[in-house]
């Protein structure tokens, strides 16, 4: 694949099922969606019938994944250009309708070797709520030819935004989960409370891959109107949670060093189911 093939990929954004994949002559989205969905159809004349999908998993466990809601249909599709054990790699987000009985999307994450004749490499589910994407960042350099890939999804209301971030990456031809964040933001009429999550990676002398800094901005701050309320306002502040993650050959998987997240999700348990 070329380096203006990669770079058109990564610029892309939503595709439609029959754009072409760029570097790729003949080959489009739908092609790539056939190997996930073996049953798909470009555009059903009726009611969409495919259900046939290869075996996945969520990305998060067993008890994350879910059943997606027959017949399954394209929503969208989001195409990234990634790094993977030193290679280049495409990973394709595709969102395909409703999960039966939960209000989470029913969204699959591709990752295919484009390669000469495109080939899957690995299917996983991702996010656990009703909008699913990739976070801003979506890559970080995780180093040794390998990029960290950041997921979220949220769902929110009038006052309230609750986010599911995912930070996975690829090893061995398939999909790993490094963790996931859960952040919370509330407004209610004395104050806004905003919890804002940044990544970075850093060289680490003789370990693998780098280092990952995940740091959670949490900041309330009082509402212009807030005077007029009936509580009191409360006082505003800015608080940091963080972790940081190191490759642990051993076990061959991330591990946090240094983490007090626990004391976030505290605080979020708290806020979210007030006495």
């Amino acid at each position: 694949m070329s380096v203006l093939a990669l770079i058109r990929i990564a610029q892309a954004g939503l595709v439609e099922p029959a754009d072409r994949v760029p570097g790729h002559p003949g080959v489009t989205y739908y092609d790539l969606m056939k190997q996930v969905v073996t049953d798909l159809e470009l555009n059903p004349q009726d009611t969409p019938t495919a259900h046939e999908v290869v075996p996945y998993r969520h990305i998060e466990g067993e008890k994350a994944k879910t059943v997606p809601a027959s017949p399954l249909a394209i929503k969208y599709l989001e195409p990234l250009s990634i790094h993977a054990d030193g290679a280049i790699r495409l990973a394709l987000m595709a969102d395909l309708g409703g999960s039966d009985g939960d209000v989470t999307e029913f969204v699959l994450l591709a990752l295919f070797d484009m390669t000469g004749k495109p080939k899957l490499l690995d299917v996983v589910e991702v996010g656990r709520d009703r909008l699913t994407g990739f976070g801003t960042p979506a890559l970080t350099t995780l180093g040794n030819g390998t990029d960290l890939i950041n997921v979220d999804s949220d769902h929110f209301n009038s006052n309230e935004d609750f986010v599911f971030n995912e930070l996975l990456f690829v090893r061995n031809g398939h999909f790993e989960l490094i963790d996931s964040v859960f952040t919370f933001d509330v407004k209610i009429c004395t104050f806004a409370l905003t919890e804002d999550p940044s990544i970075s990676t850093r060289l680490a002398r003789g370990e693998h891959y780098r280092r990952i800094f995940l740091s959670i901005r949490e900041q309330r701050k009082v509402t212009p109107d807030a005077a007029s309320c009936d509580d009191k306002p409360p006082r505003s502040f800015v608080r940091n949670f963080h972790a940081t993650y190191r490759w642990d050959r051993r076990r061959g998987q991330f591990v946090a060093v240094n983490s007090n997240l626990k004391k976030l999700e505290a605080e979020n348990e708290r806020l979210m189911n007030p006495p």
